[in-house]
């Protein structure tokens, strides 16, 4: 009863622990009128969009908690595209959406994806498997106390 008692203690310590100091990357690049291969979809994960990647992004003083990709037309029929980091599960959707530049609301034609894993901002959609790798690790967690 000890070893699983002293188990769950440490799992929920680890668990709160990674959640604590989590912050999420992201794609951060924008493109207007096309003038940024490089950001468009299809979206290529290489050495070259490396340099897009942020690591902990923030949003004001606080740590971003999703990731954000904003792409449509413009009032003016130019296209833009916007990888970004956020503080808010704006959901996924299409249609008229108002895109804020500084102090000006622009609206945009198009679509609007949040997520909140790192990276996920490209152009495809890819769920890891956090869940699975925490019951991994807990059960690696769980033969280590009983086998040490």
């Amino acid at each position: 009863m000890f070893i699983i008692h002293k188990f769950l203690i440490d799992f929920f310590k680890f668990v709160f622990l990674y959640l604590s100091v989590l912050a999420i990357d992201c794609y951060v690049c924008s493109s207007l009128k096309e003038d940024n291969k490089l950001c468009e979809d299809p979206f290529i994960k290489d050495l070259e969009t490396t340099t897009y990647i942020v690591r902990s992004c923030y949003f004001g003083y606080f740590k971003a908690t999703h990731c954000v990709k904003l792409k449509g037309t413009r009032a003016d029929g130019s296209s833009i595209l916007v990888r970004q980091c956020g503080d808010y599960d704006w959901g996924s959707h299409c249609g008229k959406i108002i895109y804020m530049i500084g102090e000006k609301e622009e609206p945009v034609n198009g679509c609007l994806e949040t997520c909140d894993y790192d990276g996920c901002n490209t152009s495809t959609r890819h769920r890891p498997f956090n869940i699975l790798l925490a019951a991994n690790i807990a059960f690696l967690m769980l033969l280590r106390m009983v086998y040490s």
